[in-house]
């Protein structure tokens, strides 16, 4: 049975969190830092075999440095750095039957809310141009919901038409 789409939203990198805008705007001097020294590494080409072994070596130490930092930060959170990675490119659809959170590169959602869990939705603070918070409601109990039975969206395109479409569900 055919699926109506009520709403559609690919937010972009609008769906980052809060603190991932200062993270990468400090990552990109580290980075450039990096090339810095790839640059001072690499330039003048090596013209003896002992200084191009000197070269690779100090590539592969500053590549394994960089990598060592990069686990020691992100060891334990998995999850949520994936999550971070994943955030710009979610497509959130709310159809006539569910609502599905996913991925171009994947066939599988990464989250489903079938109609029968969703009670209604909750709008929040919004700005100009319509983007904004919302709050899915879902029947008390829902293993998908927090404390208060919801699930919070924050920076969503066009929230108000997020929660209409979910009152359409209800």
């Amino acid at each position: 049975m055919a699926e109506t789409v009520l709403y559609v939203a690919r937010p972009g990198p609008g769906a980052l969190p809060e603190g991932a805008g200062l993270a990468i705007g400090l990552a990109i001097p580290q980075a450039l830092m990096c090339a810095a020294f790839l640059w001072i590494i690499w330039f003048p080409w090596p013209t003896t075999e002992r200084a191009l072994g000197f070269d690779i070596g100090l590539t592969l130490l500053l590549c394994a440095l960089g990598a060592g930092l990069f686990w020691k930060i992100a060891r334990g959170q998995g999850a949520v750095a994936a999550g971070i990675l994943r955030a710009p490119f979610i497509c959130l659809t709310v159809t006539d039957k569910r609502v599905t959170w996913r991925v171009p590169w994947s066939s599988t959602p990464l989250l489903e809310v079938g109609a029968s869990r969703i009670l209604g939705g909750i709008l929040g603070d919004t700005d100009a141009r319509g983007r904004g918070s919302a709050a899915i409601i879902l029947v008390p109990g829902d293993p998908a919901g927090d404390w208060e039975n919801r699930i919070h969206l924050d920076r969503l395109p066009d929230a108000a038409g997020f929660v209409a479409a979910l009152g359409r569900l209800a």
